[in-house]
């Protein structure tokens, strides 16, 4: 499953090479170059190519009106198909942001009562593989003393060229430790899961940035069957695409038997329809349900119509964007070309290009936590509620639990559901697994409803939809057998 993305980084690489005299070009040379770019590998330029006298009448008009450059071929690429476009480097980096990513160390640091101190270690970062750890307090950047620095500054301090050198040192039980980075160009972590409810997993997917994401949700996957894992609830809402390489990667763990997934249509001088099936051997869940809507796009739909078709995925929410074509990212002259060279097709319905994909369960997220917690029971923080209480109190919690997304149907009684769902609030506060909710969990739980509620969070009826779907199917007996090595087999 390698084709999609070494085409696009052959394409990249002859590109640098042959606009190494970049400086040199007028805009009516670099216009001439972007359109036989776009006649030799665009995929709707195949049957519709640029007219060979529209090129000279705009190449001329550009040696006298050379800012007009993008205008022109924004109005050229955009008669073709909706997602070709010239950008600026400014432009793609705004836009382009989750696969272009930033040059620095990757870390995330926040200001505290104890300083400036490390809250994240981006995977696969060179603060991760140099062994920094959340906690660690920052105290020095380049041998410069940073502890009265504002925040706001040290971003620009860790982040640089990348290949450069950042010395940083940090405290750490009460003692200095030095590192020597090295600059590396750092992608955002797409990638994160937690228990919903007993024998139900939520995995969310951001984006599709690189093969990163692919190796972070296969050790997802993989330790599904070591939890006892029935049902998944796959949360690609506002996941706008990215690499279909890393789509496809996901898929391939996904699928239980082996069989066609996915076709790419390239153009027939780029080898034509090129079908990819699946090796087998998906984990054999209860149920999986794929939350999507109007932002889900291009990869994200791919994966969830795959899911949908071979999969038999229930997609929960509302319909996709629409969006099944893919691009090359061609670095040009400094700017960038977006070029739509490949058209996506599911393995029954073919493609959904300006169409969508329509989910089975319709559902929305139309309620704020502030309103509903106008609503709600007041909670007293100084009165712990006991396994099995029934109360206004116990009430109170369980309405909290539910807008933070941890309990599907609140009652006035701390039982079993409920207790699951304070559990895994709880870990998630870092307060460690209790019995009851004592005032420190209540306590959190007010700080964090408050935060959510000033944030503008919306009590997610979609993600609920889907938690009750997959709730029902946990109640069924595994599929599998885990195995004492960490394997399965088919019960």
């Amino acid at each position: 499953m390698k084709r999609i993305l070494q085409t696009c980084m052959a394409v990249v690489l002859c590109l640098t090479i042959l606009t190494g005299q970049a400086a040199a070009l007028t805009a009516s040379e670099r216009f001439r170059r972007a359109a036989d770019i776009i006649n030799e590998r665009g995929l709707i330029a195949e049957q519709s190519p640029i007219p060979q006298e529209t090129i000279d009448e705009d190449a001329v008009y550009l040696e006298d009106n050379p800012d007009a450059l993008s205008n022109i071929l924004n109005d050229i690429l955009s008669g073709m198909d909706a997602h070709s476009m010239y950008l600026t480097a400014e432009e793609y980096q705004a836009g382009f942001s989750t696969l272009s990513g930033y040059a620095g160390i990757g870390i995330a640091v926040s200001q505290t009562d104890k300083g400036l101190m490390i809250e994240q270690v981006v995977r696969h970062s060179p603060a991760a593989e140099a062994g920094m750890q959340v906690g660690d307090r920052l105290i020095a950047i380049d041998g410069k003393d940073v502890t009265q620095t504002p925040l706001s500054e040290i971003g620009t301090l860790l982040q640089g060229e990348t290949g450069s050198t950042v010395r940083v040192t940090v405290e750490r039980d009460g003692k200095k430790v030095d590192f020597s980075l090295i600059r590396e160009t750092i992608l955002s972590e797409n990638v994160s899961a937690r228990q919903a409810a007993p024998g139900v997993e939520y995995i969310a997917i951001s984006a599709f940035s690189s093969m990163n994401d692919a190796e972070d949700f296969e050790e997802i996957w993989n330790g599904l069957d070591e939890k006892e894992t029935k049902a998944v609830i796959l949360d690609l809402r506002d996941n706008g695409g990215g690499m279909i390489d890393a789509a496809l990667a996901m898929l391939d763990l996904m699928i239980e038997p082996k069989t066609k997934i996915a076709t790419m249509h390239y153009r027939e001088d780029q080898g034509g329809d090129e079908v990819y099936y699946s090796t087998g051997g998906g984990l054999p869940l209860n149920k999986i349900t794929v939350l999507v809507n109007g932002n889900t796009a291009s990869a994200a739909e791919l994966m969830a119509g795959v899911l949908h078709e071979v999969g038999g995925a229930t997609l929960v929410g509302s319909k996709t964007y629409g969006k099944g074509q893919g691009q090359y990212h061609l670095k040009l002259d400094g700017d960038y070309l977006v070029l739509t060279c490949l058209e996506m097709l599911l393995p029954g319905s073919g493609g959904w290009e300006g169409k969508g994909l329509t989910p089975d369960v319709e559902a929305h997220a139309l309620r704020t936590i502030r309103g509903y917690l106008k609503d709600a029971a007041p909670l007293d923080e100084t009165k712990p509620v006991r396994y099995g209480e029934q109360s206004a109190q116990a009430k109170a919690v369980c309405q909290r639990l539910h807008a933070l997304g941890y309990l599907a149907e609140p009652t006035d009684v701390l039982d079993t559901p409920a207790l699951g769902a304070l559990r895994r609030f709880q870990t998630d506060a870092g307060l460690g697994t209790r019995l009851n909710a004592d005032t420190d969990t209540l306590q959190a739980l007010s700080l964090a409803c408050e935060s959510a509620s000033n944030r503008g969070r919306m009590i997610d009826d979609v993600y609920y939809t889907a938690l009750a779907l997959c709730t029902e199917a946990a109640q069924k007996p595994l599929r599998y057998k885990p195995q004492a090595n960490g394997s399965w087999r088919a019960a």
